[in-house]
């Protein structure tokens, strides 16, 4: 069995945006692989015939998005194929390519003027899209250089993860007609859009509108495509609106939604299940648990419909437990619609039945089929079967245990490559971030690689997690408590199960929540060894001012607090505070445009422990977000795989 190596990402297929044809026989699906030359992700599509599961590759340029299918045999996508097709600075556009299924190469349909973000069919010729406006954008293109060389900043959130400044931007609901290359705007100027749909002549919508702080909660509109007019079906004040879809076969308009009244949990609150119909909302059926979700990973690239309706039912994605599987409802309840073993990346429905991108242990994403009427699933090709073939895998071996105060912690332990229990081994305690995110038994890349590397690996999914509902998951006001004692029981019956495990050379890491909880560990406890801190937070006081959540996940988490209303429950509650206390050698590794945990947030926590002599090491990424583990440049990712195993073999090994 051959070691996996940390650049084999770079032969991974990551697979998005299922989409099915109108009659349900084909599927079309996003596939991008990392381009070691570019240093970024080539994209394309593939195709699926249903009826023989054969899938194929469609498209061959490598910048491919934007896929919907136009007809049975054609299918719609954006691309930039030539140098025409790139915008000129301070301008923008997306082009847009139709290709029959039945043979030929694609040609060019038409561009839209705007940097398009999502794209449905209305009619013949007529698309509904929507795209960010910047609102203070100077009409004269003369006065582009200089508006773009300094800021005006007017609402929160002012910038955005990865984007930089965005007061006075709105994602935006345009009509596009082909015929006359016109574009109309749907939404009024200050709203701010989330998703939508096209239900015959009428497109529905959500967001809000705001002009100065950006609410939590949102509501669900339909705009008339016969006469322009807009009709509010569930007012913004009433609920936070997540997922929706509407049912196509019904004669009137029928929409499924998630929504959360955020009333006994605040803004983490997970939903419920609304229908509106009959020109009223109602509740469908009460569930508190994610809509929408599955086990986190770092083998995903690109999203997908978590939620469809199919013969009059709504299904969904959703993460319970320690598996994402497919729920709908049935009459005044939740159910779970089948099984399947590990998460659901995304869905739709077909002809047979549902077809899939998912993860299941020791694999890396593939296509799956659920026929209807059959409680079992099937593999439609091999796509990333290679990139594995003759590696070194570990299992996810059980290593759940039951907490102090009596609740169950699920959790898990990856033996190192070539195990032999008569040697002593390191091992590395792995957290994910959220806290509302849970670890399944899916593959994680960076964790595997670790054990091919000769360290035990272990994670847990402990209170504040998500798959448990609200109770389990609610650390309001309680960051550093519960969940710490969790982890540290966690580790102690790691090392009572695995006696091969060196309890003095123990590492702990862990991204965004679970950057805050190894800064949160090192201050309270020197049992690790080393520490490497990813893309974390660490004084609730500054991260209300400079995160692009600070004003709403910040005080929801802190017992909604701000930084006036108790000063010291939120310094009492910050990683930084106790900086004075560390002792454990800790690498921080921040991305310079991560606006969700700023770099000031790593900084504070470095220059803590490094003014104290404590030995320190930050490591800053250049053109990269919150998402470099998982969305990164290849090489960024891969070079931060490498350090940090150097930091952990210089102190582990």
């Amino acid at each position: 069995m051959e070691k996996l190596k940390v650049d084999d990402l770079m032969n991974y297929k990551f697979l998005s945006g299922i989409t099915v044809s109108p009659s349900g026989k084909r599927a079309a699906f996003i596939g991008k692989q990392a381009n070691r030359k570019k240093n970024s992700y080539d994209s394309w599509i593939y195709g699926l015939e249903l009826g023989t599961g054969e899938i194929r590759r469609l498209t061959s340029f490598g910048a491919e998005k934007n896929l919907l299918f136009e007809d049975e045999n054609t299918i719609l996508f954006a691309s930039q194929r030539t140098e025409e097709d790139k915008p000129e600075k301070f301008a923008e556009k997306t082009v847009f390519y139709r290709m029959s299924l039945n043979g030929g190469e694609a040609s060019k349909a038409f561009e839209i003027p705007y940097s398009v973000d999502a794209i449905k069919k209305i009619s013949d010729g007529v698309y509904a899209f929507s795209a960010i406006v910047d609102l203070n954008r100077p009409e004269k293109k003369e006065d582009l250089p200089e508006y773009y060389d300094y800021h005006v900043i007017e609402e929160l959130p002012y910038w955005q993860n990865g984007a930089y400044f965005v007061s006075r931007f709105r994602s935006t609901l345009f009509i596009f007609e082909e015929k006359t290359e016109a574009c109309r705007r749907v939404t009024e100027p200050l709203f701010a859009l989330g998703d939508f749909d096209v239900f015959r002549n009428t497109l529905i919508y959500k967001g809000v509108s705001y002009d100065h702080l950006l609410p939590q909660k949102n509501g669900l509109y339909c705009f008339d495509l016969s006469d322009s007019s807009v009709k509010e079906l569930c007012g913004p004040d009433r609920m936070h609106i997540g997922l929706f879809a509407c049912d196509k076969a019904s004669e009137e308009l029928k929409i499924y939604f998630s929504g959360s009244t955020m009333d006994k949990f605040g803004s983490g609150q997970y939903p419920d299940l609304y229908v509106y119909e009959n020109g009223a909302v109602s509740m469908a059926a009460k569930f508190g648990n994610s809509i929408g979700g599955a086990p986190t990973g770092d083998i995903m690239l690109g999203g997908g419909a978590n939620m469809l309706v199919s013969e009059g039912k709504p299904y969904f994605c959703s993460c319970v437990g320690t598996r994402g599987e497919i729920y709908t409802l049935d009459n005044t309840k939740i159910v779970k619609a089948f099984d399947f073993d590990g998460a659901i990346d995304c869905f739709g429905a077909a002809e047979t039945g549902f077809v899939m991108i998912g993860r299941t242990p020791g694999k890396l994403q593939e296509v799956y089929l659920r026929k209807y009427g059959e409680n079992s699933y099937e593999q439609l090709g091999d796509l990333n079967g290679d990139a594995l073939k003759d590696k070194y895998i570990g299992e996810l071996q059980e290593a759940g245990f039951t907490d102090s105060d009596g609740v169950h912690i699920d959790g898990w332990v990856i033996l190192p490559k070539d195990y032999d229990p008569e040697k002593k081994y390191p091992a590395i305690l792995d957290m994910h971030g959220g806290p509302r995110v849970a670890f399944g038994k899916t593959l994680f890349h960076e964790m595997q690689w670790f054990a091919n590397e000769g360290y035990f690996v272990f994670l847990c999914n402990p209170r504040g997690a998500d798959g448990r509902g609200d109770e389990f998951s609610d650390l309001r006001g309680k960051y550093g408590t519960i969940d710490y004692n969790d982890f540290m029981e966690f580790t102690d019956h790691v090392l009572k199960l695995y006696p091969a495990i060196d309890e003095k050379r123990l590492g702990v890491t862990g991204g965004s929540y679970g950057g805050w909880m190894t800064n949160w560990i090192i201050g309270h406890t020197g049992r690790f060894a080393a520490a490497v801190s990813q893309r974390s937070f660490s004084n609730w006081l500054s991260d209300f001012g400079c995160s692009e959540i600070g004003f709403s996940f910040d005080v929801n988490e802190c017992g909604n607090n701000t930084p006036w209303t108790d000063p010291m429950k939120l310094w009492k509650m910050s990683p930084v505070a106790y900086a004075d206390k560390v002792t454990t050698p800790t690498m921080f590794i921040h991305s310079l445009e991560d606006h969700n945990c700023p770099l000031s947030e790593g900084m504070q926590m470095f220059a803590g422990i490094k003014y104290r002599g404590v030995p320190s090491k930050a490591v800053l990424f250049e053109g990269e977000n919150h998402e470099l583990s998982r969305s990164g440049k290849p090489a960024h990712r891969v070079h931060r795989l490498e350090e940090m195993k150097a930091w952990f073999d210089q102190y582990l090994k």
